[in-house]
This record gives structure tokens, sequence and C-alpha cells, in this order.
């Protein structure tokens, strides 16, 4: 394992007395793992009491940036000094620097992971936002207002945490960050207590707040940019019967042959290969970075806004275009590239977004227009889709469409369920009824099955 290059950042250092003996409680074994020791506030002078300790060096904000906005100072540093990860504590002792190696035994067994120090002793409001915490965003953390932490750089580099309160409600929102971003998140246990990290914060329960606040981010009632996190390229099966991806597998009859286009690591091929399918995929993988599922009976890397050429004829039951379309500048060279490898009785199955569904109507209404790392307003869309101009792309293309299906709201996503709880089914079940009546307000994704029209061979 690499040596990882860990910084410790000290807040409250008013006395210097009092930091000097905290910085002195550390061990040193423990000290020598750690590269930088840094003392955070805008009150430092050159001549200050606080910088003649020996260990630690001075970050100067430039003026008082609140709790959240001097942490934010921290980790910008960090990420400017090439750290691995950030460890903040109160240097005014009231956060027990013996912790210190509790966090770097952590960071070895969990270097990717959030990890809060967890006070001993917890008052009844604590341990309600605890349980509520659990309840409303699936965090199981003891002490979820607990400020003496450490944060993994990398994955500092994938939340906005610039967008994040300068008061106390900072640690609430980044953890909320964390959560949304799917990180791991673990404590390590102390065996002493301290204060209340939040003491001063604008409310007790601006943690429930936060959360609450992220649940509706998700549901599209509210859209909060710092919630939206970086979760990088790789997209995840979705097993919810309302969903493109099931919809899509149903639709081809088994022992076919597709041909996957934009498929990214493989998804469809896996559940496709139980039915006897055959799929090759196309995509930039090579630039991804996807990882390819082992079901894929072949890959080829390639530019979906050029004209295709693969290894192969016209040998196609199917071609699939599952959310791609809406990525791809050119369309119709899109369009051209499927029907050139189907066979003359195949079948084009095509998916994408729908923007007009209710939720961007009322969006527009109060004037947000919001594009994010994912959804219908993933911010890599190039063309954005209703029913009408989505078929009529694709008729444009000399293709026949013969049937049409919607999916509903991804609620499986939302609720981060396995897309087999029965609550959740029958929510999407519902919504998936009145989508399938009024599509044009209620459908979150197309799905149209076409056959050629035009048969070109040098289509």
């Amino acid at each position: 394992m690499k040596h990882l290059r860990i910084g410790l950042f000290l807040f409250d250092c008013i006395d210097p007395l009092r930091l000097q003996e905290t910085v002195a409680r550390i061990a040193a074994e423990v000290a020598s793992e750690i590269e930088e020791i840094v003392i955070v506030d805008d009150r430092l002078q050159a001549d200050s009491a606080l910088l003649a300790i020996p260990e630690v060096r001075g970050l100067r904000a430039p003026r008082d940036l609140g709790y959240g906005g001097a942490r934010k100072a921290a980790f910008e540093y960090a990420s400017a000094r090439g750290f691995d990860h950030v460890i903040v504590l109160n240097g005014d002792g009231s956060h027990p620097p013996e912790l210190i190696g509790s966090f770097l035994a952590a960071i070895e067994r969990s270097p990717h992971a959030l990890i809060v120090a967890t006070r001993q002793k917890l008052s009844r409001i604590d341990r309600l936002e605890a349980f509520l915490h659990s309840r409303i965003l699936g965090i199981r953390i003891r002490d979820p207002r607990s400020g003496y932490r450490a944060y993994p750089v990398s994955a500092l580099g994938c939340v906005p945490y610039q967008l994040c309160a300068r008061d106390r409600s900072f640690d609430d929102q980044i953890l909320v960050q964390f959560r949304a971003l799917d990180a791991e998140i673990c404590e390590v246990e102390s065996a002493e207590t301290w204060g209340d990290d939040r003491a001063g914060s604008p409310s007790t329960t601006s943690g429930i707040v936060a959360s609450l606040d992220y649940r509706l981010h998700q549901l599209h009632f509210s859209r909060r940019h710092r919630y939206m996190v970086d979760e990088g390229v790789h997209y995840k099966l979705k097993l919810s019967p309302t969903g493109s991806h099931t919809q899509i597998v149903e639709a081809i009859n088994s022992g076919s042959q597709v041909l996957d286009l934009g498929c990214s690591q493989g998804l469809l091929a896996r559940p496709l290969a139980e039915k006897g399918v055959q799929v090759t995929g196309v995509d930039l993988g090579a630039e991804t970075g996807a990882e390819l599922v082992s079901e894929l009976t072949a890959y080829y890397s390639r530019d979906l806004d050029l004209p295709l050429e693969l290894p192969v004829a016209r040998d196609f039951d199917y071609v699939v275009v599952a959310d791609v379309i809406e990525h791809v500048r050119n369309r119709s060279q899109l369009l051209r590239n499927a029907r050139r490898y189907l066979k003359s009785g195949g079948r084009l199955i095509i998916s994408t977004p729908n923007i007009a569904i209710w939720v961007y109507r009322l969006s527009l209404l109060v004037g947000r227009f919001e594009y994010g790392p994912r959804g219908v307003l993933d911010e890599t869309h190039v063309h954005l889709y209703t029913g009408a101009t989505f078929r009529r792309e694709v008729e444009n293309a000399g293709f026949e469409i013969l049937d049409q299906r919607v999916t509903a709201l991804p609620f499986e996503v939302v609720f981060e369920s396995t897309g087999r709880s029965r609550a959740v089914g029958l929510l999407a079940g519902f919504y998936h009824a009145v989508a399938r009546a009024w599509p044009s307000m209620f459908a979150y994704q197309y799905i149209l099955e076409a056959r050629i029209t035009t048969f070109d061979e040098d289509a």
C-alpha cells in the first residue's frame, strides 16, 4: 500500500498554550505519519504566538470565513498540496488528539471513506437526530453532529463542498453530499466525550433539514447544486419492471443477435444472456474507463457521431440505442449506423428521456432549469426530446414506429432500492399506469420499437 499523505488541520486555535498542549498530546509515532499540521484562522499574523510552535504552520484566511468557510479553505489547500486525506479537529483540546491514531488505522482499512469520531456520551437530541438520519438517508451513524472527521481528498473532488453553508450546518450538508456520492461513511469511537460540535448553529435540527432537503432534491421538488455530486461515468442496471432496462430486455426475443450502440460497460448483456441472446457492444469505453461485463459477445470502441465501420454485416435482429441519442451531436448519423447493421426484418429499440415531464414543466414555471450529473437534465445531454419530437426524429431517419412504451420515474434510484422493494414497486406501478394514460405529461422516458422503411445497402 502506498504511503498516504495526510494533513492535520486545526481550528479554533485562539489560545497558544492550549494549542501547544493539544499538539503535545499527539503521540510521536502518530505525528510521524502526519505530513503537515496546519492552523486555519483569519487572525494569524506573521508574529503570532500560535506560529511559534515548531510543529505547525499557518493558513491565514483573508477574512472571517466562518466555521464552514474555514474548512473549505483547508480542503482547497489540501487539494493543492496533493494530500490524500484531511483530518479536521479543534485545536483547543476539545477534540481528543489521542484519537488521531484510530483515524489513521481507519484510513488504512477504508481509504475512500469519510470517517467520523463518535462521542462517548450522547444527549437525547443527538440520539434522535442519529435515528432520523438513519431513517431518512439510510446513514447508520451514531454521532452525525460530530465535526471531528477525516475526509478523503479524492472524494472531496467529487462533491461541490464550496456550495455548502459557511456556518456550522456545513457539517450536515457535506455529510449529505457524501451520502449522495454513495461513499462509505464509518466511525471511530472515542473513550472520551466533548461538547456539542454544533453549538451556536442556526438550528439544532439543521441535520434533519439537510436530509429532507436532499430527498426533495432527489424527487425534483427542489434542485440543489450542492447535492449534484460527480459519481463518475459508470451506470447501474435498474431492475424495476417499470424502468427502461427491464422493458428493453423484455422486448427482445430469446436467441436473438443484438447490437448495443452506446452500451456503456455492457449492462444489458447480463440479463439478455439469461435469454440466450448474444450482444455485441459499441461505445467509447477506452475513454470512459468503464469495466466491461464478461457477457458481451464482442466489443468495439467507436465514436457514434461518425460513420460506423464494424467487421460484421447485417447480422442483427435488434439494434438497441438505450439513452444514447440525447448524448450524440450527429443524431442522423447514429440512426444511419443503426440501419446499416439491421436484418431486413430487424427492429430498432431506442429510448430517451422526456423533457416535457411534469417535473420540468413546474420547474420552468418557477424559473428553474438546472442541469446536473444525472437524469433528464444530465449536463452531457446535447439534445432534449418531447414524445412528438422523438418520434419525428426516428421516422425522419427512415423507420416506421411499431410500438411505444414509457417508463415511470426512477423511484428505485430515488429511494436507493434494489428494485425489489414491494412499497417502491407499488408506487412505481401506480405511477407507470398514470404515465401510460398520459405519457406526454408523466412519462419519464420513451422507448420506441421501429423497423426500417427504406432498406438501403449503403445506409
